[in-house]
């Protein structure tokens, strides 16, 4: 009887103990989430107003490549990189596409970047320019990319430069499959897809 009592007794303390852990895990676990949340929007809050422009616009990238959406993505270059490709800007962005092995299925957070590449005294900032980074893209394939999209919030005497002007596709297995072969200095088109290039020299 008493040997049947304690294995009860024992079941039931197995069982709360159980289940408090599992409690206490739950709660943990949504603190982290909580944390993450205040953290991202604390992030947000601290943004300047390029740095906003710059995570929109790798949202919205992000958004027309999930898609497979080739108008939507064309419709967020600047006039500049329209011009460059002129009717050749839309076949392109489809071989962007195909070029991706498989559906993005998880993408790491959006990281934007704002520097100031020339300024006057009299006229302050003349070149501006903003990027976003995506990192830790995996595809249902497994395949692991990285998006960068880079553009200008300010060009003076060429507002056909502001905007998203060059989006650079690296496709990271390939390009660790390079480095393990120790080619070191190889052309990045064997690793990468690009669409678009700022200028090397300020325009005038």
């Amino acid at each position: 009887m008493y040997k049947k009592l304690i294995a009860v007794l024992t079941a039931a303390v197995l069982f709360t103990s159980c289940a408090f852990t599992e409690k206490v895990d739950k709660a943990k676990e949504r603190v982290n989430e909580v944390k993450k949340e205040v953290y991202d929007k604390l992030e947000d809050l601290l943004l300047t107003k390029e740095g906003r422009m710059a995570k929109e616009l790798g949202e919205n990238v992000l958004t027309a490549i999930q898609n497979e959406d080739v108008d939507a993505l064309a419709d967020l270059f600047c006039q500049y990189t329209v011009d460059e490709y002129g009717d050749d800007l839309k076949p392109e962005i489809q071989n962007l596409y195909d070029y991706i092995d498989g559906k993005i299925v998880s993408h790491g957070k959006i990281n934007p970047d704002t520097f100031l590449q020339e300024t006057t005294e009299e006229d302050g900032a003349v070149i501006y320019c903003y990027s976003a980074i995506i990192g830790d893209i995996i595809t249902d394939k497994e395949n692991e990319y990285v998006i960068v999209c880079s553009g200008y919030t300010i060009y003076k005497d060429h507002p056909e430069l502001v905007g998203f002007v060059e989006l650079y596709v690296e496709d990271r297995n390939k390009f660790r499959l390079l480095h393990q072969n120790n080619e070191i200095n190889v052309d990045p088109a064997k690793f990468s897809y690009q669409i678009g290039e700022l200028p090397e020299e300020p325009l005038v």
